[in-house]
């Protein structure tokens, strides 16, 4: 980059009003900075960009439960659109970590590794790179929330239904496999303990 008298002369700002706003870029991870060399621009990535936001917002369990909110209206709504564009190999990838999915749940093994991939995987064909950091951040979220000792109860029936999402795309039911996708959410709380996306029995009955 620029050195700051650079930046003041083009830009034509104070060496303070510079130096201001490359620490506020460094601290969102645009800007690197090394003892003895001049800054290097990083560029701006939407997902690393969230969750060091979400660091400063405070890792809360209200917060992991917004996110899961936002997760399910997009997904459901950008669904339709992705699954026409997703290829035979796509459609094999993700019915294979569907099924991965179940197996390590009837081990009582968790499967929140693979989920992230599924999730990711099938909207991937929007390339809609804020909607894949949005995924990202609510996993970053959710692991940060759990103590190293926490345990997730891993539901196969739960799993199972990711694959129940490919059969429907797969038969050409784009309707049916919204549906899917929905109850799958909906299901998301019998995965994780009540206390920790602040959901009761009555709010998902």
């Amino acid at each position: 980059m620029p050195s700051e008298a650079q930046l003041c002369q083009e830009l034509d700002a104070g060496r303070q009003q510079i130096r201001e706003a490359l620490s506020a870029l460094e601290a969102l991870g645009i800007v690197a900075s090394r003892q003895g060399a001049r800054r290097t621009w990083k560029g701006f990535d939407l997902s690393s960009f969230l969750r060091r936001t979400t660091g400063l917002l405070g890792e809360s369990d209200e917060m992991l439960r917004d996110l899961l909110e936002v997760r399910h209206a997009l997904e459901k709504s950008m669904l339709p659109a992705a699954a026409h564009k997703l290829a035979r190999a796509d459609l094999v990838r993700l019915r294979a970590l569907s099924r991965e999915m179940v197996i390590l749940a009837e081990r009582g093994e968790s499967f929140e590794v693979l989920d992230e991939q599924f999730h990711r995987a099938l909207l991937a064909p929007l390339a809609n790179s804020a909607l894949d950091a949005i995924l990202q951040t609510f996993w970053a979220v959710f692991r940060a929330t759990r103590n190293d000792d926490e345990s997730v109860a891993e539901d196969p029936e739960i799993a199972a239904m990711h694959e129940q999402v490919i059969d429907a795309i797969e038969d050409g039911d784009i309707q049916r496999a919204v549906y899917e996708l929905d109850r799958h959410f909906y299901g998301i709380r019998n995965r994780f303990p009540d206390e920790v996306l602040g959901f009761s029995s009555a709010a998902t009955a």
